[in-house]
């Protein structure tokens, strides 16, 4: 699994078992389909895990009616592979 920033988003980018390539984008709440390969491919910058963490978190902060995910909630949010939006 890889995650990017794209323009302020967190997206993932992860191959099921299907062999098809699927990116997601982090809403705050959960992951949501993200289909713009070429918006990433041209201006995504490749993230480690903890960039990506705390691009999560960010991005969860600036829902304000969220609570703040532990550290653990938010590892287990990044590799999950349910959507929940």
């Amino acid at each position: 699994m890889n995650f990017y920033e794209v323009g302020g988003l967190l997206v993932r980018r992860w191959v099921p078992a299907q062999r098809r390539r699927a990116m997601e984008v982090w809403d705050g709440d959960g992951w949501a389909a993200y289909s713009d390969v070429d918006h990433v491919l041209r201006y995504g910058q490749l993230l480690t895990e903890a960039r990506a963490l705390a691009l999560l978190h960010l991005t969860r902060d600036r829902q304000g009616t969220l609570a703040r995910f532990s550290e653990d909630e938010a590892r287990v949010a990044l590799r999950s592979r349910v959507r929940r939006s």
